[in-house]
């Protein structure tokens, strides 16, 4: 390849970066995190990874009449303290409803929870540890694929966290 066809491909791949990086941005403020929906943070509590997605779909839509299921992370970055989700609630769904083992909800120092992942048997020890898990009912005309609701998720130490929950269009192809 000759230094000027090199030094054209060069140009090229950098106008076509800019063109790029240009085309994607937009006015609306920079998020506090790069996941889903998240970066929330009181003080030593946070949530992250945090979207809906249809809890038993065929098409990849959410179902009239069907729960939808709420995923994300509890984070507690306190090294003394535990902390406890209490509540968690959204202005778009009839209710939000936590299907958790006992004890699961506490966020040991400087640990996180996630829903749909395992948790630690506190209670009893020779149990299975098993997920907990996090369903929406009732949702309205608002929750739809590719936007976002506001979801407040409550704790004991820190309180109220609101943000902004992305509707997945899917659920996660892993499970």
């Amino acid at each position: 390849m000759s230094i000027s066809m090199t030094r054209y491909a060069a140009s090229a791949a950098m106008v076509l970066a800019l063109g790029v990086s240009t085309a994607c941005s937009s006015d609306d403020p920079e998020p506090d995190s790069t996941n889903r929906g998240g970066g929330e943070t009181d003080g030593q509590t946070s949530v992250e990874n945090v979207f809906i997605a249809p809890a038993y779909a065929i098409d990849c839509s959410l179902q009239v009449d069907a729960p939808a299921q709420l995923s994300f992370t509890a984070v507690n970055d306190s090294s003394t303290e535990a902390e406890t989700l209490s509540e968690i609630t959204s202005p778009a769904a009839e209710r939000v409803e936590i299907d958790a083992p006992a004890g699961a909800l506490e966020i040991a120092p400087e640990s996180s929870i996630a829903a749909g992942q395992p948790v630690e048997n506190v209670e009893d020890a020779d149990a299975p540890d098993r997920p907990f898990r996090s369903f929406m009912f009732g949702l309205d005309d608002s929750a739809e694929p590719g936007k976002s609701i506001p979801v407040t998720f409550t704790f004991e130490r820190a309180g109220d966290i609101t943000l902004q929950a992305a509707v997945d269009a899917c659920p996660n192809q892993s499970e």
